[in-house]
């Protein structure tokens, strides 16, 4: 009995097996035809290119991408793991030529945290009774596994935010696999930014260095970069939300209000994942 034909999201085709004989792409139960589509064929793609499509998508709109992969557009793109992976390496890439760090802390950084300092300490006192004050040779020990974890770890901020986004979304009954797509994007994007991000800071800092200028104070500089990044990572997260969930202006601007509170206690939570993590390695 042959199988009733769908619309390929991809080329327009119409096929009558799962798989596009045109392009490849495997049918998607509900997936509709995206606007014009119709009689575009699109040969496969290299990793490479498929690579770089999917960060233009990324970007260009916010959204785009995530709206592609949940209408069943996917064979011209990375799969959002795939491009977060490839997001993840060249960040931390970036971050030991630049020698600058967001997401790994030093031993004496985890201790002073307000928020999980003592939760760590504490495990620290059950790991190492004995240590009272961490030696020099255990803090250069921690560190250098610290940023071991925090390069696989930061996996786990994922779903997190997919999580905080299916409850704020609850009405619409959008699904689970949705929001995780809509995260995994988020956070490639967020580390691609951050890839940008990084090279300039480095730049400006050696300029400041050169001409003599008087240098901020790490707090101050700390919370001018962090300003940076959020007003990135909030425009993206209100475009995208309209892109690829269309919802209303003031409904995108809440949520991404409340997505960008949110991130803040998922990263306290993570850094305290990788301290319990790198601990207990040791």
């Amino acid at each position: 009995m042959q199988q009733e034909s769908w619309t390929c999201p991809s080329c327009g085709a119409r096929p009558t097996t799962r798989y596009c004989g045109n392009c490849g792409e495997r049918s998607i139960a509900g997936a509709g035809t995206i606007p014009g589509a119709q009689g575009k064929s699109q040969p496969a793609r290299s990793s490479p290119a498929r690579l770089l499509a999917s960060l233009r998508a990324l970007a260009a709109p916010p959204g785009r991408l995530t709206a592609d992969w949940i209408a069943g557009k996917r064979v011209g793109y990375l799969s959002p793991l795939s491009l977060f992976l490839w997001m993840n390496v060249a960040f931390f890439l970036v971050q030991s030529v630049t020698g600058l760090g967001i997401l790994t802390w030093p031993l004496r950084v985890h201790l002073a945290d307000d928020g999980f300092a003592w939760l760590d300490m504490r495990l620290l006192a059950m790991h190492r009774p004995g240590m009272r004050v961490p030696t020099a040779a255990f803090a250069d020990m921690f560190n250098a596994l610290e940023a071991v974890h925090a390069k696989s770890l930061v996996i786990v901020m994922v779903p997190a935010l997919a999580a905080a986004l299916g409850t704020l979304t609850v009405d619409r009954r959008e699904r689970f696999g949705d929001a995780l797509v809509f995260a995994t994007h988020f956070f490639a994007f967020a580390l691609l930014w951050l890839c940008a991000l990084f090279p300039l800071l480095a730049i400006v800092l050696r300029l400041i260095f050169i001409t003599g200028i008087p240098a901020p104070t790490p707090h101050s500089m700390d919370l001018a970069v962090t300003a940076v990044e959020a007003a990135m990572l909030g425009w993206y997260i209100y475009v995208a939300l309209d892109t690829a969930f269309h919802l209303s202006r003031l409904r995108r601007a809440v949520t991404t209000v409340a997505l960008i509170a949110a991130l803040f206690y998922i990263l306290k939570a993570y850094h305290a994942v990788v301290f319990a993590a790198t601990l207990y390695s040791i």
